[in-house]
């Protein structure tokens, strides 16, 4: 996520300040710096503080305050800034070209730093690397047991995913074996076959699809095991599927790009498994949005776990479960983090004061409270309400 120069982490660098007024105005240097680089190499550095304002397009400023500008942060222009003097800047635009005007002291010496060991500084632009160009087909099988399929090859990209019961299959001559809740790809071009196992009939999803994708080896010749996430993007692929409302198909192209993605991450993101069955899972989410709603509604109270276990029958162990599986995180932490997130709102509101909003929500002290919000946030509440901008 972006932070903009409105941003308490931008205090370090500068700060948002007003437009100068005209006696001011006239006793500075004016210049206007019209932007179309995704990149630098050099950074300006002042004796004097700079104000910067952008006159066209969205603007990146890049900042560092090391010596050898090894760190530096990124923040998007958002209003009239003043940087500080001594501070390494430059600038990148994010839209095709910008234009920002630069005012400073007649006086002022500008320099110009190399980035660290002059290697380039950049924006990576926020767009799609492959597309889902059309689903040409979707369907579910069943197949009775010591079903052969012969094999196919074909230019378009197949997914199987098995609901019930094993199948194997060979990809180029390779052979995988592919259990309940497992799924492979098939790229244009592979030369694929299909076997039940003997003992027991197998059910699968078929989707067959047409796709743009750089490193297609990435993500064929491999069976994934169907993790909660990826099952959840499945089975809103089916319940789309079954609709006739304007978008829908949109919709399913969105939720095999949605699969494909958290294929691709499969090595680097963990997820809980599956429930083992709709029930359980109906079960589960209509536990957790009967304890998220308490714990919403007892927000300014000193609740404990061992509370929220009394409460709805169930046990410390199965609390931190439904909390991990559902939503990655303890229920100790979900509630800290949630008042912490409350105390910011109030903050802002600046109706109460800092020692007042830590007792409201149930801190034991404010020490503990000031303690645990720069933990979080990274700043002091009494600092941030002084950064706060309307």
């Amino acid at each position: 996520m972006f932070n903009k120069t409105t941003s308490f982490i931008f205090n370090k660098y500068g700060e948002i300040v007003n437009d100068l007024t005209r006696r001011q105005s006239i006793k500075m240097t004016h210049s206007v710096l019209k932007l179309k680089d995704k990149e630098f190499t050099s950074y300006y550095t002042y004796n004097s503080d700079v104000y910067v304002k952008v006159l066209s397009g969205i603007v990146m400023l890049v900042v560092s305050k090391d010596e050898k500008a090894e760190e530096f942060e990124r923040f998007v222009i958002h209003r009239f800034i003043k940087i500080k003097k001594g501070v390494k800047f430059n600038f990148i635009t994010i839209t095709q070209t910008s234009k920002v005007e630069l005012e400073t002291d007649f006086k002022a010496k500008k320099t110009y730093v190399k980035t660290y060991d002059g290697n380039p500084i950049s924006y990576e632009p926020i767009i799609p690397t492959f597309s889902v160009k059309e689903i040409l087909g979707y369907y579910y099988q069943v197949r009775n047991a010591s079903y052969t399929f012969p094999g196919e090859q074909h230019n378009y990209w197949e997914l199987t995913f098995i609901d019930n019961g094993e199948l194997a299959t060979t990809v180029d001559d390779e052979e995988y074996r592919l259990d309940e809740m497992d799924l492979i790809l098939y790229a244009p071009g592979q030369f694929h076959t299909q076997k039940t196992g003997d003992a027991q009939s197998c059910s699968y999803l078929t989707i067959l699809f047409d796709m743009d994708i750089p490193d297609s080896y990435l993500i064929t010749n491999r069976v994934y095991h169907a993790h909660r996430d990826i099952h959840n993007t499945l089975n809103n692929f089916i319940k789309v599927s079954n609709n006739e409302m304007l978008y829908d198909s949109e919709l399913m192209i969105c939720y095999i790009k949605e699969l494909l993605i958290k294929i691709l991450q499969y090595d680097f993101l963990s997820s809980s498994p599956v429930a083992s069955t709709p029930m359980q899972q109906r079960f589960e989410n209509e536990l957790l949005n009967e304890i998220v709603i308490y714990i919403n509604d007892t927000i300014y109270e000193q609740l404990t776990i061992e509370e929220i276990c009394n409460r709805f029958s169930i046990s410390r162990s199965s609390l931190q479960t439904l909390f991990k599986n559902n939503l990655g995180t303890a229920p100790k932490q979900y509630i800290s983090d949630l008042k912490l997130k409350k105390s910011k709102l109030l903050i802002k509101e600046s109706v109460y004061t800092i020692s007042e909003i830590s007792s409201m929500l149930g801190f034991t002290s404010i020490h503990y409270f000031s303690r645990k919000f720069k933990q979080q946030f990274g700043i002091t509440p009494t600092d941030y309400a002084k950064t706060i901008y309307n």
